[in-house]
């Protein structure tokens, strides 16, 4: 009975990956039906964990279920942008400021992490920058030794990798400067003024957000 769990477990997670990626890569676009039947078959599964797999989306923000007509990719707009920015910046900023034990060697990978970055942004690996950016702020952000602080964290984050995503359509690099002086500030065990630098690339990320939105006049749904 344990080995079918655990293999529900593992086609809940295969299609969670699956749908997960094309809802974030934007091939799933938002306001997309998610028709359960071609999951399955694109994942070589059965109806059961694509619903669960569903429900997890759901959770995450990226998938809204409509009574009668079933799960749908959920829409972006510039207020939910806005909404998901205003609570990440004072929480991300926090545990930056709290990230204290950070050594030579931990600074020397997240520097590591921005050198891959800059080669995936010139290889236009957008996928491949969205998994660096996440590296890079989540390897500072467990140092913040706060496990709720970083479940929260984790689940806004879910939501923003689309704006995330979109953000490297308008910018031309991968926020360089921004996580250099990051990562500078933490190198001369500056907490306070590493979080000053993390909530001015956060805001300089929606900032940017909103004002191509706006000039595309995209003011409510992407």
């Amino acid at each position: 009975m344990s080995q079918n769990l655990q293999s529900d477990d593992s086609s809940v997670q295969q299609v969670l990956a699956f749908a997960r990626a094309k809802i974030i890569n934007g091939e799933y676009p938002p306001n997309t039906k998610l028709l359960p039947k071609i999951l399955a078959e694109e994942c070589g599964t059965s109806l059961i964990p694509v619903r669960e797999a569903m429900r997890a989306l759901e959770s995450d923000g990226l998938v809204t279920f409509i009574h009668n007509r079933g799960a749908w990719v959920s829409p972006i707009s510039i207020n939910d942008l806005n909404d998901l920015y205003s609570v990440r910046i004072p929480l991300e900023m926090n545990a930056v400021e709290t990230a204290i034990d950070l050594t030579p060697e931990d600074i020397k990978k997240l520097r590591e992490i921005l050198d891959r970055s800059d080669e995936a942004m010139d290889s236009n690996n957008k996928a491949e920058v969205v998994v660096l950016n996440k590296n890079f702020h989540f390897a500072i952000y467990s140092h913040s030794k706060s496990p709720w602080r970083l479940r929260l964290i984790e689940t806004l984050w879910s939501h923003a990798e689309r704006y995330q995503r979109l953000s490297l359509n308008y910018r031309n690099d991968p926020a360089d400067k921004e996580h250099h002086d990051i990562v500078d500030a933490l190198a001369e065990h500056d907490n306070h003024g590493a979080a000053k630098a993390m909530g001015f690339h956060l805001k300089t990320t929606v900032e940017l957000l909103n004002e191509s939105l706006k000039k595309s006049n995209i003011s409510e749904v992407v």
